[in-house]
Order: structure tokens, then C-alpha cells, then sequence
């Protein structure tokens, strides 16, 4: 199987892993920023759990913030 292939299949999947410690979705992680106006890194720890196991996602979860943080404000 070709791993450059698999990646791009999954890139729009809502069932996508953000966090592998805790199984935190990205759709869910997306949801809780939607629906709670969420900022931080520390406020998804604390309704999602993602980024409370070994903290390597919270990179990508800072994409997250920063793409759908801004969309939020745009609307406002």
C-alpha cells in the first residue's frame, strides 16, 4: 500500500484522529471550537481532552484554533 496515498484519502475525513491519546476526533475538535467559541489549546484540553496525553497534537491544534477561531470572528 502506498502511504503518500492513504494520507491524502484521509486528510478530509471527519473520523480523523487529532489526538491518538485520547481518540479526540477532528470533526469533535472542530465542533467544540464552533460551538463553544473556543481559543486556546487549553480550553479543547478541557471540553475535548485532546492534548492531555503527550501533547505532540497540539500543533495541529493550534491549525485548528487559527482556521476555525477566525471563521467564527468573521461571522461575528
Amino acid at each position: 500500500m502506498d502511504p503518500s496515498h492513504v494520507h491524502e484519502s484521509c486528510d478530509g475525513c471527519p473520523a480523523k484522529i487529532v489526538c491518538r491519546c485520547l481518540r479526540v476526533t477532528e470533526a469533535q475538535v472542530v465542533r467544540m471550537i464552533e460551538r463553544l467559541e473556543l481559543r486556546t489549546v487549553h480550553d479543547l484540553r478541557k471540553y475535548t481532552g485532546a492534548g492531555d496525553g503527550c501533547t505532540c497534537c497540539h500543533e495541529k491544534l493550534e491549525e485548528y484554533l487559527g482556521k476555525h477561531a477566525c471563521q467564527i470572528e468573521a461571522v461575528v
